[in-house]
């Protein structure tokens, strides 16, 4: 089918950080905020979960309400719980007056998926996700205003807000929404850390001067993997300057995780500064940790992002909520 928009779109509003493995959680209790009927019950989705679906549905089709219906249920045994699991999936988007493809995701494994949080107002798609299983391929229907935002298409587009949308989602993995684990005592001279019942954390430093040594300190102990050299690892974070206590970068602002390489970037060009890295390197999924990182540790003097000046020392608050593959 021709596509009607440019893959701008689809990155610019769809598109989140790179893929990680799953993790079995059970999902019994959890309630769809999507409810299941036509006419998504209508949509017909064929080829493998996990590659570009060939899409058939009766058109006109009009979407008053949003309504799912799951296509090919999952086999992988990982479901996602409810509200605040992080969800990676692939996309593809349908004109529901003439069943043209809009726009997808590129269904390739070494591409980066779509994730959302689960349950988050960021869009539809973080609805349709919620309390759906590993490997599912699932048809939704809503409008373009539920996808994109009201008003954020270029009206030259053809698209209006109101017109209906048939969505195909394939879901490919699922992780922890926030630290898990048993929390663990805390230590004199370490930054107190308090969170909100979504796992926000908040950081008070002490008032005193920075410590001229790397402290990594586990505040919640998880119970999964543990994180080796080199892992792809899915963070939620907060840092924060140890001079000014201002948040200076956090994943938790933009309502999902990222995904990075534990790491040091002086031996490879994708991890990070080499105190994080250290400070990520054995410990477990399900754990929060707080770093805190001495300039000899941080950015080399000018290479540090324009939010944290040469010198500082970064204080870092991490929930380690998965690991890619």
């Amino acid at each position: 089918m021709r596509s009607l928009a440019p893959a701008l779109i689809l990155t610019a509003a769809l598109v989140g950080s790179l893929a990680a493995c799953t993790a079995p959680i059970d999902a019994e209790s959890c309630t769809p905020q999507i409810p299941s009927g036509e006419p998504a019950s209508y949509v017909t989705a064929t080829g493998a979960v996990g590659t570009a679906p060939q899409v058939t549905f009766p058109t006109p089709l009009r979407a008053e309400s949003a309504l799912q219906a799951v296509v090919a249920s999952g086999d992988e045994g990982a479901s996602v719980a409810g509200a605040g699991q992080v969800v990676d999936f692939q996309v593809s988007l349908f004109n529901g007056t003439d069943g043209e493809l809009i726009t997808q995701t590129s269904y390739d494994p070494d591409a980066a998926p779509v994730r959302r949080t689960a349950g988050a107002d960021t869009d539809i798609l973080a609805s349709v996700v919620q309390c759906a299983a590993v490997g599912s391929r699932i048809a939704a229907t809503g409008t373009i205003a539920d996808v994109f935002g009201a008003g954020q298409l270029d009206p030259g587009l053809g698209l209006a807000d109101d017109d209906a949308v048939v969505m195909v989602i394939d879901i490919e993995a699922v992780y922890l929404g926030k630290a898990t684990g048993i929390p663990q005592l805390g230590r004199q001279g370490v930054p107190a850390v308090v969170t909100t019942p979504e796992g926000v954390p908040g950081i008070t430093i002490p008032n005193e001067d920075a410590p001229s040594d790397l402290i990594v300190h586990t505040l919640v102990r998880g119970q999964g993997t543990e994180v080796a050299e080199g892992d792809s690892v899915v963070l939620h974070y907060t840092g924060v300057l140890w001079s000014t206590q201002r948040v200076f970068d956090s994943s938790w602002q933009r309502e999902v995780p990222s995904t990075f390489t534990a790491a040091s970037f002086e031996n490879d060009p994708s991890g990070v500064v080499p105190g994080l890295a250290e400070g990520l390197i054995g410990q477990t999924v399900g754990s929060q940790v707080i770093v805190v990182i001495p300039p000899a540790l941080g950015y080399p003097a000018g290479q540090a992002p324009a939010s944290v000046p040469d010198g500082s020392t970064m204080v870092f608050v991490v929930d380690i909520l998965g690991l890619e593959g």
